[in-house]
């Protein structure tokens, strides 16, 4: 089962791959997500699931692809009973950088869990986790740009 979400971010790419590879940003932006670990491939790190942050179950994942500015993966599970794999895929617009949200999932449980229950779901979580990415980059941008208008200059 393959889910797919897109959406458009006013933020120059490497912005967006720096907030993905920032793990312990993650508590600013993602509403279903912790990281710990460090953002290099083959790192494994530790996922922390769910919408309440004092109930989130715990996984292990590896970090299979990490090209900077363009991909992130991440891999979870085993082959038999539920494996998954999560990009980020960023490409370059010219008002900014779309990202493109996918989850590959393969194994015994998406089949007992079932395609209609489950891929709803996940894309409603998805769509959220993007937009909630895509509104802490711009919220940043601006308060970045009135914090410099407010300024003076060094005399």
């Amino acid at each position: 089962m393959i889910i797919e979400t897109k959406i458009e971010i006013s933020a120059p790419p490497m912005k967006v791959w720096q907030a993905l590879c920032d793990f312990p940003g993650y508590a600013n932006w993602n509403p279903y997500r912790e990281i710990r670990g460090v953002a290099a491939l083959g790192e494994r790190v530790t996922i922390l699931v769910g919408s309440d942050p004092e109930r989130r179950y715990r996984t292990r994942a590896v970090i299979c692809a990490l090209e900077p500015g363009a991909r992130l993966s991440f891999r979870t599970g085993n082959v038999l009973f539920s494996r998954a794999t999560e990009t980020f895929s960023l490409e370059p617009r010219r008002n900014g950088t779309v990202l493109r949200h996918t989850a590959d999932m393969t194994g015994l449980s998406t089949l007992l869990l079932g395609r209609r229950r489950v891929e709803p779901r996940l894309t409603k979580v998805y769509e959220r986790v993007d937009r909630a990415l895509a509104r802490y980059l711009t919220l940043n941008a601006q308060s970045g740009r009135a914090s410099q208008k407010g300024r003076r200059p060094n005399r």
